[in-house]
């Protein structure tokens, strides 16, 4: 098993998911620890905190079908700054 436990999830999407969820995390400053576990509150004086630090799935270039497992996608058609999905 991997140590944050990403690579055993079952769907694509759940995947993805759960590195969004911990990328935000890191960027508004909260602990996140070597299991995956989120902790504390916002915190501005951390390093890793970011101004932008919300996540919206909108500016996506691609999402993971809520229910396939074998990985298909939907297009975001148009998304403006495909790099940038944080607000």
């Amino acid at each position: 098993m991997a140590a944050n436990g990403i690579s055993t999830l079952s769907l694509k999407k759940v995947r993805q998911d759960t590195k969004l969820a911990k990328a935000e995390a890191k960027r508004q400053g909260k602990t996140v620890a070597v299991d995956g576990t989120i902790s504390g509150s916002v915190d501005t004086s951390a390093v890793s905190y970011r101004a932008l630090n919300t996540l919206n799935l909108n500016r996506l270039p691609t999402r993971y079908n809520a229910s396939d497992n074998n990985g298909a996608l939907t297009d975001n058609a148009g998304v403006p700054v495909a790099s940038r999905p944080w607000s």
